[in-house]
């Protein structure tokens, strides 16, 4: 009765308002805040501002191959004037959003096919779960609606989320540091965070319990490409009516990948497929052995996407090497990881601990082609575990690294890339993560660093060098590939961890 009383209260405002006057009222951005009492007028679009998936066609696949519009397979967001559906399609979930001022839907309500019912913009404060959730809602400039991680805090590498932990305890960390791998006490330790904010939402991974208490399913590790991926900033900015920050933030964000893979196409147009750089892409686990890359197809996991979207060649593994374990993974023994990387004019070593794994094998990587010529990359350029926390959010630098590395960028951009993700191993360090200047950094929407991008036509020819993003001359591309770079432009101006 409650709920029927609530509907007919904000019908009953809502006629008192004459349809001329609703026709008349033009909202021009999301709102905000709530609507006030007794200013709900039905026919109205509060949501001006809807989620637009990007529409993303690779510039190295052929024109005529179809299905070039490659968007997200797993989000959507549907809006009705006052109420949002987003749905998570890889967890078979929905989520309704309506305008707090509003009563939601009661034929939407009373259907009981949505996990959450929720007033937006949300109150209720965020949890998250996964670091890599973290880089959208800093996007965003959503930082401060964190309110906790729920995990071992351990891993996290933004510089101001550690600030709000472990200096204002803005941010509380909702497990057992006795035994932070029991999942039974930390669900207990979650139940008792939700006693005390019961308003909470908490962002799940793909291997969560999407069915539970206010979780809010996240899957965009499972998405197609690194653009569809990227999308998902979506989610987060439906439940604050930030659709039009977020689509500005992809478009941008998709402009300057398309930018980096633009300009590798015209440098590397009049080379034939031998003469392109060669990556190995491989990593080594203790008691497993080699674990190296497999790319079927350009769009099989990220690498495949990067090598592809840089006119590199890299080396997959094929189907008969290697021994698969009793959970579907491939690995390989010293000969196979010889006989198929050695003459890679690139090694990416997607493990950690380069050093530790070059004294055990010192004998067999001393072979490779790629570490007599130290063109050796981990991916601890951002810090000891920042990769795996911001690589997502970052894809657009992740693709300027990765042409850079294999020296196909833009040899006239002025300053200069300088890789940023992908750290030489045998000539570099692993840096510190930065700080956080609170508190006026904390309210700032995070900017990635490395994600300029400049047209190789808009540039008349090589400058005169210049300071990097860094501050310092530099150029980060191996020297050969350099030189290869300024040769072609001469002639033509889901996972491993």
């Amino acid at each position: 009765m409650k709920i029927v009383s609530l509907v007919m209260m904000a019908a009953g405002g809502a006629s008192l308002t004459s349809l001329a006057a609703a026709q008349s009222t033009v909202i021009t951005q999301n709102l905000q805040s709530c609507i006030g009492d007794g200013q709900f007028q039905l026919g109205i679009d509060y949501f001006p501002n809807k989620f637009t998936p990007r529409n993303y066609s690779p510039i190295f696949l052929p024109e005529d191959q179809a299905n070039l519009d490659i968007t997200t397979d797993f989000l959507e967001i549907e809006y009705f004037d006052y109420y949002k559906i987003v749905t998570n399609k890889y967890h078979n979930k929905t989520y309704l959003l309506y305008q707090c001022g509003t009563v939601p839907p009661m034929e939407e309500v009373f259907s009981g096919r949505h996990h959450m019912v929720l007033p937006i913009p949300h109150k209720g404060g965020l949890a998250i779960t996964e670091t890599p959730q973290i880089p959208p809602l800093e996007l965003l400039g959503l930082r401060q609606e964190i309110i906790a991680y729920i995990g071992d805090p351990q891993y996290v590498s933004s510089p101001c989320l550690n600030y709000q932990i472990d200096e204002l305890g803005s941010v509380e960390t909702v497990f057992d540091p006795e035994d932070p791998w029991n999942s039974e006490r930390t669900q207990e330790l979650t139940d008792e965070f939700l006693s005390r904010h019961p308003e909470a939402i908490i962002f799940g991974g793909i291997f969560a319990n999407a069915s539970a208490d206010r979780i809010m399913g996240v899957a965009e590790t499972q998405e197609r490409t690194t653009v569809a991926t990227f999308d998902w900033i979506a989610l987060y900015a439906a439940l604050f009516n930030l659709e039009e920050r977020s689509n500005e933030i992809a478009r941008e964000t998709e402009e300057r990948y398309q930018c980096s893979s633009t300009n590798a196409r015209s440098l590397s147009s009049d080379m034939e497929e031998q003469d392109r750089p060669v990556v190995f892409w491989a990593g080594y686990f203790e008691g497993y052995n080699w674990s190296v890359a497999e790319c079927p197809t350009w769009d099989h996991t990220y690498y495949c996407e990067y090598a592809s979207h840089c006119g590199a060649r890299i080396i997959s593994r094929p189907e008969d090497m290697g021994i698969q374990d009793e959970y579907g993974y491939w690995y390989l023994n010293d000969e196979e990881v010889l006989q198929l990387g050695k003459d890679a004019d690139i090694f990416v070593f997607s493990s950690l601990f380069w050093d530790t794994v070059y004294e055990q094998k010192r004998d067999v990587l001393d072979q490779f082609k790629a570490v007599q010529n130290k063109n050796v990359y981990d991916t601890q350029g951002g810090g000891p575990t920042a990769w795996y926390e911001q690589r997502l959010a970052e894809y657009d630098v992740v693709g300027n690294d990765f042409c850079a590395m294999v020296g196909l960028s833009n040899p006239y951009q002025s300053p200069p890339h300088t890789i940023k993700w992908f750290r030489n191993v045998l000539t570099g360090s692993v840096p510190e993560v930065g700080t956080c200047k609170s508190p006026e950094n904390l309210d700032e929407p995070y900017v990635p660093v490395g994600a300029f991008c400049a047209p190789l036509e808009q540039l008349g020819g090589p400058d005169e060098g210049g300071d990097t993003e860094d501050g310092e001359t530099s150029s980060s591309a191996p020297v050969t590939f350099s030189c290869l770079a300024f040769v072609a432009a001469s002639f033509s101006i889901k996972q491993l961890w």
